[in-house]
C-alpha cells in the first residue's frame, strides 16, 4: 500500500512538474508566429457554431499558429470561448497567436473577407453583412437606394460577384458597393462594350437577361445550354412574346414559392403576363452568363425547363413539344 502511495506521488511531482514546464511555453507561444517573414495571405474560414477547440485545429491545420493548444489556452484563459466569430478571415503565417485571437474576437475587427456568389441579390448580400455582424440587416439595400454613385438606374446586377477584403475598423457599405461597382466596370471589356452597341441592345438590357440565366440554368455544369436559353429569350422579346420565367417573379414576391394568386399578380415583374424586361436585373450575374447574353446562341427552340432531377435543360421548338417535356419530367 505504502508503495503504491509513493508511486501515485512521485507521478503528482511528475505531472506537476510537466505542467509548470509547459504553462510558461503556452505564455511565450502567444508571441510566436510560424513564419515572421511571411506575406502570405490565406482565408481562414469559420463555420457558425464551431467550438474553441476545431477552430484551433483548423488554424494548426492551415499551419497560421504553433500550437493548437497555446491557441485554445489563450482563448480559455481569457474566457474569450463565446466571443470566437464566424465568418472568412484574413490571416497569414507572421502573425502570432495574439494577435489571430484578437482579430477572431469580440475585441478586434482586422481585415475579413466576404464572397459574392453569381446570381446572389441585393437583399442576399445584405444578409451576410448583417450575419457578420458589419451591419444591421437593411444598410446595405438602404444604401443601394439612398447612396450616391455614379449610376442612375437600379443597382441590382451590377454588383460583380466576387471576393471582397473587409476592414473591420473602417468598414463602410458605400465604400464596399463602390468597390464592386468598379469591378464591374473593370470586368466588361471595351469589345464587349462594343459588340453590345453593335447588338443595338442596352448594357442594362444585357444585365437583365444574364441576371435571369443565372436563374435559370447552372451556368457551371450547362454551359452550352445557358448560351442557347440565351438565343431563346432574345427571341422571344424580339418577338413580342412574354417571357414565362418565374426567377422574375420569384425576385419579387421573395419567398421561393409561387402561388396561383401570384401567378395571376399584374406586376411589372410577372413574365408569363408583361411583355418585355422586368424593370431591373434579378440577380446579380457573373462574367460568364453576362457573355452569354451579349453572344447568345440560335436556334429553332422557342420553350425550355429545367429537369428537378438532373439539372438538364429540356428545350421544345413548338408548344406542344412543351407541353409533352412539362408532363413528362414536371
Amino acid at each position: 500500500m505504502e508503495k503504491r502511495l509513493i508511486q501515485l506521488a512521485v507521478l503528482a511531482l511528475v505531472l506537476y512538474g510537466v505542467w509548470h514546464f509547459w504553462d510558461p511555453l503556452w505564455r511565450y507561444d502567444i508571441n510566436e508566429a510560424v513564419d515572421k517573414n511571411s506575406t502570405e495571405k490565406v482565408i481562414f474560414q469559420i463555420a457558425k457554431g464551431e467550438n474553441a477547440k476545431e477552430i484551433a485545429k483548423g488554424l494548426d491545420k492551415k499551419d497560421l499558429i504553433v500550437d493548437f493548444r497555446s491557441f485554445l489556452r489563450t482563448v480559455e484563459s481569457e474566457d474569450l470561448s463565446d466571443k470566437l466569430r464566424y465568418g472568412k478571415f484574413v490571416l497569414s503565417p507572421n502573425m502570432t497567436i495574439r494577435e489571430i485571437v484578437t482579430v477572431l474576437t469580440t475585441q478586434g475587427t482586422g481585415e475579413m473577407a466576404i464572397t459574392v456568389k453569381e446570381g446572389e441579390t441585393i437583399e442576399d448580400i445584405d444578409a451576410e453583412l448583417a450575419d457578420l455582424g458589419l451591419i444591421k440587416k437593411g444598410d446595405f439595400k438602404l444604401c443601394t437606394f439612398n447612396c450616391k454613385f455614379d449610376r442612375d438606374n437600379s443597382l441590382e446586377g451590377f454588383l460583380f460577384p466576387d471576393t471582397y477584403f473587409l476592414d473591420g475598423a473602417s468598414f463602410s457599405v458605400q465604400t464596399l458597393i463602390n468597390q464592386m461597382l468598379t469591378n464591374f466596370e473593370n470586368k466588361i471589356s471595351a469589345q464587349m462594350l462594343a459588340d453590345i452597341a453593335g447588338s443595338k441592345r442596352s448594357l442594362r438590357d444585357i444585365i437583365i437577361v444574364a441576371s435571369m440565366l443565372e436563374k435559370e440554368v447552372n451556368y457551371v455544369t450547362h454551359p452550352d445550354d445557358t448560351d442557347l436559353v440565351a438565343g431563346i429569350i432574345w427571341k422571344r422579346l424580339d418577338n413580342d412574346w412574354t417571357l414565362g420565367i418565374d426567377a422574375t417573379m420569384l425576385y419579387f414576391d421573395n419567398d421561393g414559392e409561387l402561388s396561383l394568386e401570384e401567378l395571376a399578380d399584374d406586376n411589372a415583374y410577372n413574365s408569363r403576363l408583361n411583355k418585355g424586361l422586368p424593370p431591373t436585373a434579378v440577380s446579380n450575374p457573373g462574367l460568364d452568363t453576362i457573355t452569354a447574353a451579349i453572344y447568345p446562341e440560335s436556334s429553332g427552340y422557342w420553350f425550355y425547363l429545367t429537369d428537378p432531377e438532373s439539372g438538364d435543360t429540356i428545350f421544345a421548338i413548338t408548344n406542344e413539344e412543351h407541353e409533352v417535356n412539362k408532363a413528362h419530367y414536371l
